[in-house]
């Protein structure tokens, strides 16, 4: 007999992909359990994955993965943290803290002197790092190839179709959305709906739309996934939005998948 609620943290075996695959489709995308046996057997890096198991449940993960970071000339071992994800039911628990806490110590346990990671400004994650001694030593660029920007469109849509289904965070927005939005640039235009299973892109406008959307190329497409730039630019007006507030609050979540925990 176990105790209700009793959190077991320990490194992850092969029967655990399946657990692994659903908190990976909660956090990031979808995922199955051959594609995480796969990138499990992967040889060219050390690593360790840990889980926080809940009643039996894999709830929350942390992958070790042991590098070398090139220091004014010198090598040195880094313990680069990576795949931080918790189960869409167990978030606000403290488990992804407690499994960076065992990440750290056995970093330290194979003699690496620091621990290193990559995150976005907009993810509620950053928080647990900053509060773990996290410094920012730099900011990354993003780059966006605009020669074809109606199929870069469609296929950030198919991602959504496939991922938001998926997730209890996705089913939650998805569960009331059949509406008809017009995003229009100075060089192009498309309109996406959403017909309960798959959004749907085509170039120009198509039917009524419920709402507008306007600004430029660079702008619209900097706001996929990332909630900070679609508010920055509504505030200085380089994103235009018309039409019914409730419409736009949500289109803002599908645009940005703002993540909630």
């Amino acid at each position: 007999m176990t105790e209700k609620g009793r959190v077991v943290i320990r490194t992850a075996r092969a029967r655990d992909a399946a657990g692994l695959a659903t908190v990976y489709t909660h956090a990031f995308g979808p995922t199955t359990p051959a594609e995480v046996r796969r990138w499990r057997r992967n040889p060219d890096v050390p690593r360790e994955t840990l889980i926080a198991v809940v009643d039996g449940v894999v709830a929350s993960t942390v992958d070790i993965q042991y590098r070398q970071l090139l220091v004014d000339g010198v090598r040195i071992l880094t313990g680069g943290i990576a795949g931080v994800a918790t189960d869409w039911d167990h978030r606000g628990r403290g488990l992804a803290t407690r499994l960076m806490a065992e990440a750290h110590r056995r970093i330290r346990s194979r003699g690496a002197s620091s621990a290193t990671l990559f995150t976005g400004h907009a993810l509620p994650a950053i928080r647990i790092y900053r509060r773990l001694g996290y410094l920012e030593t730099r900011d990354w660029v993003q780059f966006h190839e605009f020669a074809r920007p109606v199929d870069w469109v469609q296929k950030r849509f198919e991602y959504r179709s496939k991922w938001l289904r998926r997730t209890p965070f996705g089913r939650a927005i998805l569960k009331e959305w059949r509406h008809r939005v017009w995003v229009v640039t100075p060089a192009w235009a498309v309109t996406v709906t959403y017909d309960g299973r798959r959004f749907r892109v085509v170039r120009g406008r198509r039917g009524r739309p419920d709402l507008g959307v306007r600004g430029g190329t660079r702008e619209i497409l900097g706001s996929f996934g990332d909630r900070r730039s679609y508010d920055r630019y509504r505030r200085s007006g380089k994103i235009r939005v018309a039409g019914n507030p409730a419409v736009a609050e949500v289109w803002r979540r599908l645009l940005t998948l703002e993540w909630r925990e």
